[in-house]
């Protein structure tokens, strides 16, 4: 996997350009649910600290918990669905990093 960086200045000349190598086992584990052990699917993320999960393993987790189950933050007291997004930019880097999972969900 290749990350580009790159800063443009005014009248979009480009001043530098540093490209990073990645290895995608190395950012695979951010992409993982770890309610479910799978890739995120309709990834949802907990407002208060952040965290994603597929949004039916948050919505199953918390119809019973009003934790974070990585970092154990509490989300709403009553009514913990308000303390989650969808995360459509996560979602789609997800699906560009892994071929052909959006056509098999």
């Amino acid at each position: 996997l290749l990350l580009s960086f790159g800063s443009i200045l005014f009248g979009g000349v480009p001043t530098m350009h540093r490209t990073t190598r990645l290895k995608v086992t190395d950012i695979n584990q951010r992409f993982i649910c770890v309610l479910c052990d799978g890739y995120l699917i309709d990834a949802t993320t907990i407002v208060e600290c952040l965290h994603s999960f597929c949004r039916t393993c948050i919505v199953q987790y918390l119809e019973n918990s009003r934790y974070c189950p990585v970092c154990d933050v509490q989300v709403h007291k009553t009514k913990p669905l308000l303390s989650i997004r969808s995360d459509t930019t996560l979602q789609d880097v997800v699906y560009k990093l892994i071929p052909g999972l959006y056509q098999s969900k």
